[in-house]
């Protein structure tokens, strides 16, 4: 069996990212999960274009998707990053040499950060209470907004939960190994 060469991915890569638009639905991606229709508005283009790059992106692992409520109509689907990549390129007159595409092992700096990456329904519920004022309609931003804070709390309880949780298993190892 033929051993894979190391640059296809590299390759791959390149041609993903040498596409403006492959590389302009990823920037905004990776600020925030976004649905088809907002794509297709910020980036002015038709949905079946937006909906090809998308696929691409997904089929080579970048994107991911999730379903998320609509304020109005149905579940709407979602595109997230799915995995972060760094890549190490040296060009010189000796030619162009990939020296590494690796996983990024970076950890997020900031709270905001941490809940987009580790905890993707929270940060889907912040990036609905950013789009609150959105609703036209009074009534149905209160009710929303009611919604939303009913679930935050039990998001929230469910981490103190969790925190209680791995306290007692931390000073379990603690006892247990120091």
């Amino acid at each position: 069996m033929p051993q894979p060469n190391p640059h296809d991915e590299s390759i791959h890569l390149f041609w993903l990212l040498g596409n403006p638009t492959r590389f302009e639905i990823l920037r905004r991606i990776s600020q925030e999960p976004m649905f088809l229709g907002q794509l297709s508005r910020e980036l002015a283009a038709h949905q079946q274009a937006i909906l090809r790059h998308l696929q691409e992106l997904i089929e080579r692992g970048f994107l991911e998707t999730y379903e998320d409520e609509s304020i109005r109509g149905p579940p709407r689907k979602y595109y997230r990053l799915a995995k972060t990549v760094r890549v190490s390129v040296q060009i010189t007159p000796q030619g162009i040499r990939v020296v590494r595409v690796v996983p990024s092992m970076r950890q997020p700096r900031t709270i905001e950060g941490i809940i987009q990456r580790s905890y993707p329904e929270i940060h889907q519920l912040l990036v609905r209470a950013q789009r609150l004022n959105g609703v036209p309609n009074a009534l149905d931003r209160k009710r929303a907004a009611i919604d939303l804070i009913q679930e935050l709390e039990e998001k929230a309880k469910e981490s103190q939960e969790v925190s209680k949780f791995l306290d007692a298993a931390i000073s379990s190892l603690q006892k247990e190994y120091l």
